[in-house]
């Protein structure tokens, strides 16, 4: 039946319980168990033909004669429920089959008892509509098959699916895990600014606004980092925000605009401590997680065990493309890169082509966690330098599954060095890349009152769900993916 006569009839029906005097979308309910509690309490409430009111959607409807029965689902669990038309009266039970559909939410109060199959069953002395749904549910094994089409219906999908439900259970979970580790490592969670001034903390490209009481241009949030910095210059310690962040650059299956990360900074620290503390951070989640530290993901199993392995930057470009970063000059590794087919723009250096090439070549395929050191400091803007006039930076990635899960620093706390290192991007910026950090004034005064040494870190809180619920890309754990309008 075409959906546009589903619709029809459907609502034929709604306006037939309005016509018999009932409200077919209540107000509330008089449930007096949860469906799960109902089934842990069989025993007693079957016993004692207690008075038990159930609500729930209903997902299953078989009618035999003068008996129907339905599976009623509030999502704590599934319970069927019997409607007999001498327990709940002629015209209860008439209006009952004549207005119920699968997909309806019902309120059924009744007694708990075993089928001869010996299934938990509510016989239903009276049932009340809570919920007329005027549109019908796909078929269940059939309806959402097409990848598109899910996250567009994303409720659909977590209702009929439920390992897509298991899956986003997974990610709150996670969330919370992380949040649970870092307040009981002395960490306290703040909130910093999502719509700023001046879009630091990270080299990517921003969403611009308009504010219009002030009539001024601001931006959405890249990164908590140089607020969460501010926080070290005004004596908190160790500060961790959990958050979105919007970059307006690409979507793919590691991508999306909006994401959500956690960043955590801990003054007197360096970035070898982090890396203990990253280690010990993912190898605890996953053990609470699987009761061991240990995951499958994408037909891999990956073990963790600390130390994780550790490779320099040059080694990833080397292996990533055969050439050495120090000896090779740009036109050579722009070469590189349009051998491998991968695009390079007149603002790019060096260190940015060669890092684009090992993305796109290798990165993939790094399924057992990795430490990524040493990176160039023309692509490490915010981070110390490993010793005074060195080219290379204290920073290591996290890289797992395919994913890079975590980029961290020994912070920057040189004002003067930091100003400099502003004044580069600028030029960047100059040539063109839209990506390149802006000056931050007010930061550099901040940091110019002092800031102490610490170490930092950005988590990729998508990432790190995606690999835990075995999920191949951000958007199947990304409850409401950004989606191109059908039109």
């Amino acid at each position: 039946m075409p959906l546009d006569e589903f619709r029809t009839v459907r609502i034929e029906k709604l306006e037939r319980l309005r016509t018999a005097g009932v409200d077919p979308y209540p107000i509330s309910t008089t449930r007096t168990h949860r469906i799960d509690d109902a089934l842990a309490q069989f025993v007693t409430l079957s016993g004692s033909h207690a008075t038990v009111t159930v609500v729930g959607r209903v997902m299953a409807q078989r009618a035999h004669g003068g008996i129907t029965f339905v599976d009623l689902d509030d999502g704590s669990g599934a319970l069927q429920v019997l409607c007999k038309e001498d327990s709940l009266g002629g015209d209860a039970y008439r209006l009952f089959t004549e207005t119920a559909d699968i997909g309806d939410f019902l309120e059924c109060t009744g007694t708990m008892f075993d089928t001869k199959r010996g299934e938990h069953t509510l016989e239903a002395s009276s049932w009340r509509m809570l919920s007329k749904a005027i549109r019908p549910l796909p078929e269940k094994f059939h309806g959402l098959v097409d990848v598109e089409e899910r996250y567009r219906q994303r409720a659909l999908d977590i209702l009929l699916k439920p390992d897509v439900k298991k899956a986003f259970v997974t990610r709150f979970r996670i969330l919370d895990l992380a949040r649970q580790f870092f307040r009981e490592h002395g960490y306290t969670e703040v909130e910093t600014p999502i719509l700023q001034l001046i879009p630091g903390g990270a080299t990517a490209q921003p969403f611009a606004t308009h504010l219009n009481t002030l009539d001024l241009e601001l931006f959405l949030r890249v990164a908590p980092e140089l607020y969460l910095k501010r926080l070290l210059v005004g004596g908190m310690e160790r500060v961790f925000e959990l958050g979105k962040n919007f970059r307006n650059e690409g979507m793919d299956r590691e991508h999306n605009p909006e994401f959500t990360m956690l960043e955590a900074y801990a003054a007197y620290q360096d970035h070898e401590w982090l890396m203990t503390l990253t280690e010990e951070f993912i190898i605890w989640t996953a053990t609470q997680l699987f009761g061991k530290p240990e995951f499958t993901y994408q037909g891999t199993t990956v073990t963790l065990a600390s130390p994780f392995r550790r490779m320099t930057f040059d080694q990833l470009v080397h292996e990533a493309c055969g050439l050495d970063f120090d000896a090779a000059s740009v036109k050579e590794f722009a070469a590189k890169a349009k051998e491998l087919n991968i695009v390079v723009d007149k603002a790019m250096t060096k260190a940015n082509i060669a890092d684009e090439i090992y993305k796109k070549t290798l990165r993939a395929r790094m399924m057992e966690p990795v430490f990524v050191t040493g990176h160039p400091l023309e692509i490490s803007p915010l981070s110390k330098r490993t010793a005074p006039g060195a080219d290379t930076v204290a920073r290591f990635q996290l890289i797992m599954g395919g994913f890079e899960l975590a980029n961290a620093f020994a912070e920057l706390n040189d004002p003067l060095d930091q100003a400099e290192r502003f004044a580069g991007q600028a030029t960047l910026r100059e040539k063109g890349s839209e990506e390149a950090h802006r000056v931050d004034d007010n930061y550099l005064e901040a940091m110019e009152y002092g800031m102490p040494p610490a170490a930092g870190i950005g988590i990729g809180m998508d990432r790190l769900c995606a690999l835990f619920t075995d999920s191949r890309s951000l958007r199947d754990i990304l409850l409401f993916p950004l989606m191109k309008p059908r039109d």
